[in-house]
């Protein structure tokens, strides 16, 4: 890859023996958009060092983004020559975060003209340097002139704490505030360990004595800063309430025909270890479905309706820290096989933090299904920019009236939410009788 030179001291002199002409061109990397919504990263973790040979295709480092931590791949071969960024700091899109020797490059010298010795510092402080400043004293052993409470404060952005994934979970699952807990990682950063021994400490205090006045009833409140992935929440949510005007449909639908195939089905795929759920038969039908009505299989621009032409359904993936929506593409050509474990794939990648930017682009519907917590009936907000959403309640157990008489089904009951901008009431009652019949009869779905 060709870049301008950046370097045009080295026009009119020789260096190392190369021609007047030649100039260094080093490969600058720069923040990637790793989601959709994507406008800035952090740096969650480096893999890579000052001097590293890098090829295309070597994971560079984790990058906490406004979906999940994704990896950020490197696209050219060369030497690691200068770390721009420290762990924990937030980039934005399209700003430098590394630079890469190119073959014949000298990279000490690309790093001195890009300033690469106060970078690289910042990025990964010597081992000397980090246990002097936590032993409060400088590298050469002379008294550090920060004062010690100074050091006692979090780095923090923003009133943000520097922090890596790992450690913010265990400090939310322990209803831990990261802003008192000193961090010991590269720049100031909570790393798990610094977690784990504030907890343990925290369990070793002494007992408070017997109090002889009667106890408070107060409990002081917590504050909870926003995550990322909540604040981009809470931004799409409140954008497609102001965009969008919704329409919500909702049918109840008689799925103990399904219910009695999965009990088969699972039989026989037993001893290959899968297990069909009821939701891999709500995909499949909704993906026919999409495909039978492309209205409702669409995104809204200011100036269009883009029909899409493949069918990718979105599912939604609950998280400790909000929701995700990993895409299943092509899930209208998918097996009930296929579309089991691709939906496990992706589930299990979203919760351990390793979805791909190509598994979180591309939707054109998305799937919310709250049936695992019992709920009977919902409306899920639209995913801009598709223009439909369907949300998916629990399969139970009612009264059904057949003809004359009064039985027990199990009924499950979704409710479509659309986009009144592109999807009128009539199409999205077709797309829902269509879904119904589907799954009422689900020998069709083999039409």
């Amino acid at each position: 890859m060709d870049h301008p030179s950046i370097f045009p001291e080295f026009e009119s002199e020789e260096e190392d023996g190369a021609a007047a002409g030649d100039l260094l061109v080093p490969i600058e990397v720069t923040m990637p958009k790793l989601s959709p919504t994507m406008e800035s990263g952090v740096l969650a973790q480096w893999l890579v060092k000052i001097g590293d040979q890098v090829k295309e295709g070597d994971i560079l480092a984790d990058i906490e983004t406004d979906k999940a931590t994704m990896p950020m791949k490197a696209y050219d071969d060369g030497v690691v020559a200068l770390l721009d960024r420290a762990v924990g700091d937030e980039v934005k899109l399209g700003e430098r975060v590394l630079v890469l020797a190119k073959k014949g490059e000298d990279p000490k010298k690309i790093a001195e003209q890009l300033g690469g010795a106060k970078a690289g510092a910042k990025a990964s402080p010597a081992p000397a340097e980090a246990q002097a400043h936590a032993n409060g004293t400088s590298a050469n052993g002379q008294g550090s002139s920060v004062p010690a409470a100074a050091e006692e404060v979090p780095v923090s952005i923003g009133g943000r704490v520097k922090s890596s994934p790992l450690a913010r979970k265990i400090a939310a699952a322990s209803q831990v505030d990261l802003h008192g807990i000193r961090g010991s990682g590269p720049g100031g950063r909570v790393i798990r360990s610094d977690v784990e021994q504030f907890i343990q400490t925290r369990g070793k205090a002494p007992a408070a004595m017997p109090a002889t006045a009667a106890p408070s009833r107060s409990v002081a409140a917590e504050r909870i800063p926003h995550t990322r992935m909540r604040k981009t929440i809470a931004q799409r949510m409140v954008e497609a309430k102001k965009v969008a005007p919704e329409i919500h449909v909702t049918v109840d639908i008689r799925v103990d025909a399904i219910v009695a195939i999965r009990e088969q089905l699972n039989k026989q795929l037993a001893p290959a270890k899968i297990k069909l759920s009821l939701s891999d038969f709500v995909t499949k039908a909704v993906a026919l479905s999409l495909r039978r009505h492309p209205g409702v299989n669409a995104s809204y621009e200011p100036d269009a309706i883009v029909r899409h032409g493949e069918v990718n359904v979105g599912i939604a993936v609950a998280l400790d820290g909000g929701l995700i929506v990993p895409v299943l593409r092509n899930a209208d050509v998918l097996g009930l096989r296929e579309i089991r474990q691709g939906s496990e794939a992706l589930a299990e990648a979203a919760r351990s933090g390793k979805l791909t930017p190509e598994q979180l682009s591309g939707g054109t519907f998305t799937i919310s299904n709250l049936g695992m917590y019992g709920v009977r009936q919902f409306d899920a907000i639209l995913n801009l920019p598709e223009v439909a959403i369907l949300a998916v309640a629990a399969a139970e157990k009612r009264p059904v009236v057949v003809g004359d008489t009064l039985t027990v089904g199990t009924i499950m009951t979704v409710t479509l939410t659309a986009d009144h901008r592109a999807v009128d009431g009539a199409m999205a009652a077709e797309f829902l009788r269509t879904l119904k019949g589907l799954l009422e009869e689900p020998a069709s779905m083999l039409l």
